[in-house]
């Protein structure tokens, strides 16, 4: 369900967006969420973009996807998606200015040309998982930037949408940057009576998903405090989350809005003080400050490191997976300080975890390969 979700969610962001100047939430003098300028859409998005929708519906049915009737069809569409993987332009700024945007890049290109080469060799299913997995790529870019891609609004308003789960419906606005709407929508379900059997929500994933929205993208202590107060008032909730909400109100005491994270040490000193992840959440957006910002090789490390530990602490309840870009990118780029081999070993743990399963522990050969080869960069540089 979560895989079909991702898929639907990128091809509505893919068919939204426009040719035309991006906006966003964000107003000029507001809150500096620390999110960089976005990508350049060029021609060969916009055909990247038609020939997604194509095959969305092969990618949602297995039956349709392995069909020999279709076989021709997708060789041909996957073919074009792989040669247009390889087009796509961002802004040079950007890449200069995020070290992991590159990366993020690169692997969305690999992904789909990995995806043709076994769909060319016979392994259909696994081919279909890989175009699934395209879409975290799509993801990523669109939600870790303050100005993102412009969108249809009424895409993001169909009616099989108001259908899916309420957890589901808020990321699919915080996708597409309707960050007041899925705030709005949080808090409305945080304040429902759970006595009545009638009503069958994740408060869990909604109360979380609602704090990411005030903390990390508006970036609004009162906002957060409100979505804090509404779990204290709501006697109906979970035990266990009303638990979870006591230790997030600790952290906002911690969070002095006023108070400026523009150093590594003020970062280095806030995170220290961590007890929840609503300080990840203050935490990354003074990051991506840093991160553009001219930093020394040891405190690119440090930095990407941080980030990369504050968005895997966020990744058990949000479908954005960014902590293992930051890890290589933290790899590739700081190989030569301890931070690199500290960011080694936490993205081959979070990869060997991510593998594991009732049936024992089964990664692909090229993510073996890629494990080999980063590690190969931190010991030729010792």
């Amino acid at each position: 369900m979560h895989f079909y979700l991702r898929i639907g969610l990128v091809l509505l962001i893919l068919f939204g967006c426009q040719s035309q100047p991006t906006h966003s939430d964000y107003q000029e003098g507001g809150a500096d969420q620390g999110f960089l300028p976005p990508p350049v859409w060029n021609a060969t998005m916009q055909n990247l973009k038609q020939d997604m929708i194509s095959i969305q519906h092969f990618i949602f049915d297995q039956q349709q996807f392995e069909s020999p009737d279709n076989q021709s069809f997708l060789k041909k569409q996957i073919h074009k998606l792989s040669e247009e993987s390889k087009s796509i332009k961002h802004d040079p700024v950007t890449f200069t200015k995020d070290p992991t945007l590159r990366f993020v890049a690169r692997q969305f290109s690999d992904e789909i040309q990995s995806a043709e080469q076994n769909f060319n060799a016979g392994w259909l299913e696994y081919s279909r998982g890989q175009l699934i997995k395209v879409t975290s790529y799509c993801l990523e870019c669109h939600t870790r930037m303050r100005d993102g891609a412009s969108f249809n609004p009424e895409n993001s308003n169909r009616d099989y949408l108001t259908r899916l789960p309420v957890a589901s419906r808020i990321e699919f606005m915080i996708a597409f940057r309707q960050f007041e709407p899925a705030y709005n929508l949080a808090l409305e379900n945080l304040k429902l009576d759970l006595k009545d059997t009638k009503i069958e929500i994740d408060s869990n994933r909604i109360a979380r998903l609602g704090l990411l929205v005030a903390t990390q993208y508006l970036q609004d202590q009162e906002k957060t405090e409100k979505i804090i107060q509404t779990i204290e008032k709501n006697s109906t909730l979970p035990e266990y989350l009303r638990k979870a909400n006591r230790t997030w109100k600790k952290s906002l005491a911690n969070w002095d809005i006023n108070a400026t994270l523009n150093s590594l040490p003020d970062v280095r000193a806030f995170n220290s003080r961590r007890l929840s992840e609503v300080d990840d959440m203050v935490t990354i957006p003074a990051l991506l400050r840093l991160l553009s910002t001219p930093l020394n090789r040891e405190e690119l490390g440090e930095s990407l490191y941080l980030a990369g530990q504050s968005y895997e602490n966020l990744q058990r309840f949000s479908f954005i997976s960014l902590h293992e870009n930051y890890y290589e990118s933290c790899v590739r780029q700081s190989s030569h300080t301890k931070w690199g081999a500290l960011c080694y070993k936490k993205l081959s743990d979070s990869i060997y975890e991510g593998y594991s399963g009732s049936s024992g522990t089964h990664i692909p050969a090229e993510i073996k390969l890629k494990l080999i080869n980063l590690k190969k960069v931190i010991e030729e540089k010792k």
